[in-house]
């Protein structure tokens, strides 16, 4: 299918109902899919809007400072035999051939004709599919194949090329004449007839922001679009709930969708570990307090006892009290973060303290374990955020252990004859989702990082 051209002008914020719900149910049918949607309307077709130049800054290549990394104790002891045979262990070469192998499985398999550079949301296709991918999928299959390339100690050319394809694709989605609260971000989705469309999920936009700043951090300034990375945490800050009389006030909005909408935490702490990266780069001390005060209302309101994080708290003060995989890796990489920042050993406390909640509740070094039945892109999120903060803390956080072995019982699951993910599907449905391959290749990835690099994921 050849490229079309996006218009971006024509807006349309009521896209049709999504057909069903991985995790979360009850949508405003007025609202475009996000963070758990089976996404099944067909509606994201077309082409890009220009990319914008990220500014470079002089010293966004060095690692950010702050307090020196500290063990804290000995880490959970992690089994043995997860390799290759019985009692093996993987080279650091054998894990980034795995991760490349499936990363190229999702490029060959959800790749659109050329010269488009955008995804399909299934796999295999089918006429009543959407065009293309929604936003939250394209930017976990966008985290896989950057985080190949912080693992590989050289980038392939085909690699390189689908890496800057899908930062095209990514730009389709970016609205700059504003939602809801008139700030420009990107939409759900996308089509040829009216451009980006759709509301704004705050979690979707983090994400996209996040990504940006790690690989302007990774690459010393050379990648990623840190112009839309400042904007998208100015997006972020329009969507804090500033009502005094709202149910513990604070946090900020998982959509723009006004009184329907909850608060989360994941659009709420994303949104403090992006400002605290920026922070790192500009020295702009508004970010700083403005992720503490987001991280406090997150820990006031939606942590709990057991010592992880609940989901979100509803319009009418209701709280969701799920335990996503990806509700607890965002806080413990932001404790890291904070730590890094301010030398304070409370937010290294509070890191190693949810690191051990993940291992009680998730029993990563299992299979068949917790971890192992929440959805590929929550653990890979998950595994992410841990291996960072190892990275960061020391090795009371077992981050590279977690991660290597959930990614060896990955790679288990895979079909040998096309590496594509073979495991329970999203909405126990016949076919492949995007975000299946997605969090399946980011978690392989990421298994293959260096520490130095660890070190700098957001």
């Amino acid at each position: 299918m050849a490229d079309q051209t996006v218009d971006p002008a024509p807006h349309d914020p009521r896209p049709v109902e999504p057909t069903g719900a991985g995790g979360r149910t009850g949508r405003n049918p007025s609202r475009p899919p996000g963070r758990r949607a089976l996404l099944g309307a067909a509606v994201c077709a077309g082409a890009l809007l220009p990319a914008a130049t990220a500014g470079a800054v002089p010293t966004a290549g060095a690692a950010p400072t702050g307090g020196a990394a500290m063990t804290g104790g000995a880490a959970p002891a992690a089994p043995r035999g997860s390799g290759e045979g019985a009692g093996g262990r993987l080279s650091t070469g054998q894990r980034r051939r795995r991760a490349r192998r499936a990363v190229r499985a999702l490029q060959l398999n959800f790749s659109l004709p050329a010269p488009s550079p955008m995804l399909s949301e299934l796999c295999p296709r089918r006429e009543e599919d959407p065009d293309f991918s929604y936003c939250w999928p394209l930017s976990q299959a966008r985290s896989a194949a950057c985080e190949l390339s912080y693992a590989s100690a050289s980038e392939p050319a085909q690699d390189r090329r689908f890496r800057r394809a899908l930062e095209d694709a990514q730009q389709a989605y970016w609205y700059a004449a504003g939602g809801e609260t008139g700030l420009p971000g990107c939409t759900a989705a996308c089509d040829r007839e009216q451009g980006p469309h759709g509301d704004m999920y705050y979690d979707d936009n983090a994400w996209v922001g996040l990504q940006d700043v790690e690989e302007h951090l990774i690459a010393g300034g050379r990648r990623g679009n840190l112009e839309r990375a400042r904007a998208i945490l100015e997006l972020l800050r329009s969507g804090e709930d500033t009502d005094p009389d709202a149910p513990s006030p604070g946090g900020i909005f998982w959509t723009q969708a006004g009184d329907e909408s909850g608060r989360n935490t994941v659009s709420t702490v994303p949104s403090a570990k992006l400002a605290l990266r920026l922070h790192q780069i500009t020295g702009d001390a508004t970010m700083l307090r403005d992720a503490q005060r987001w991280v406090s209302w997150a820990r006031g309101t939606l942590l709990a006892d057991e010592g992880l994080f609940w989901d979100n708290i509803a319009p009418d003060g209701t709280i969701d009290r799920t335990f996503w995989s990806y509700n607890q890796g965002v806080p413990l990489g932001t404790e890291a973060l904070l730590f890094e920042i301010t030398g304070r050993r409370v937010h290294r406390d509070r890191a190693v303290d949810l690191a051990d909640a993940v291992v009680r509740r998730y029993a990563p070094f299992e299979d068949g374990g917790g971890l192992d039945e929440q959805p590929l892109q929550f653990a890979a999120i998950l595994t992410a955020n841990l291996v960072m903060a190892q990275a960061v803390i020391g090795d009371r956080i077992p981050g590279r252990a977690i991660a290597q072995a959930y990614a060896d019982r990955l790679w288990s699951r895979r079909d040998p004859g096309t590496d594509l993910y073979d495991g329970e599907k999203r909405e126990g449905g016949d076919r492949l989702h995007l975000l299946d391959q997605a969090g399946y290749a980011r978690a392989l990835a990421v298994a293959a990082i260096g520490e130095k690099r660890a070190r700098l994921l957001c």
